[in-house]
């Protein structure tokens, strides 16, 4: 069975207008479950009422680093009550990556707030973008420092593969790295634009140049299969983002058909 969300991070400026009826029309697409973007200002309980009488599951949230450290009981409570099964950390920023006076202090605050996570029944989860793919020290990305620093029991990687490919890395070497730690896996499309690959437009997922055949295949292979999968889209420019998310979809429902047909 593949489970397979929708972000919400591309209607976001929807989503503040009328989130619910975003929801609808996600689940009209086909979307089995949603990774918010932040409430859009709804009450917990109104949107697990909203989500269950639409079938859709809340996968789960991003939540700034800042509010998640000094609110962790509170961000816990929220999530629960909508149903998540994730809770997504934000970035520290440059001081708390390795390197940056704060560093410590960051790991500290990704194994306790995992470990209160972790007591509420969740997971918690890093979601990468491309910065956290710079080189650091001992020849490590950020990503790694962050991952390895930390309890494997406590943080869980939710790769976002087209960035580590903007980023420069490879996405199998971040999938067989930490294979039984991606519970959600972000497969995001995009198009370099210019031939020094330092620009880049998205594009839907299976549209662009990443190899998600191939990316699917390592994710298929793992001990602990994913429980999600993300269809990802940052930006649809001028094109209309619910049919670019439609398409996203059908992509990635076609190609698991075909891979779990042979």
């Amino acid at each position: 069975m593949i489970n397979i969300a929708s972000p919400l991070f591309i209607l976001r400026e929807i989503c503040a207008k009328d989130l619910f009826g975003v929801l609808e029309r996600l689940a009209e697409a086909g979307f089995k479950g949603i990774e918010f973007l932040g409430l859009f200002g709804q009450k917990p309980s109104e949107i697990r009422k909203k989500l269950d009488s639409l079938g859709l599951l809340a996968i789960g949230d991003h939540v700034s680093f800042i509010r998640f450290s000094a609110e962790t009981g509170a961000v816990i409570d929220e999530h629960r009550e909508i149903g998540c099964k994730f809770i997504t950390i934000g970035s520290p920023g440059e001081s708390g990556f390795p390197g940056g006076a704060d560093y410590s202090r960051t790991i500290d605050s990704l194994n306790r707030i995992g470990e209160a996570v972790q007591k509420a029944g969740m997971r918690l989860l890093y979601h990468n973008h491309a910065g956290e793919l710079k080189p650091s020290k001992n020849g490590k990305s950020i990503l790694e420092h962050l991952m390895d620093d930390t309890d494997p029991g406590l943080l869980y990687l939710e790769p976002d593969l087209g960035w580590i490919k903007i980023g420069g890395g490879e996405p199998e070497f971040y999938l067989e790295k930490y294979r039984n730690r991606c519970p959600v896996v972000h497969f995001k499309d995009f198009i370099f634009s210019d031939a020094s690959k330092e620009k880049y437009v998205f594009r839907p997922t299976g549209y662009g140049q990443m190899n998600n055949a191939v990316l699917l295949k390592k994710v298929l292979s793992f001990e602990k299969l994913p429980e999600w999968y993300v269809v990802d889209h940052d930006c649809a420019y001028e094109g209309d983002i619910f049919f670019e998310l439609k398409i996203s979809l059908d992509f990635f429902i076609n190609l698991t058909k075909l891979y779990l047909h042979y």
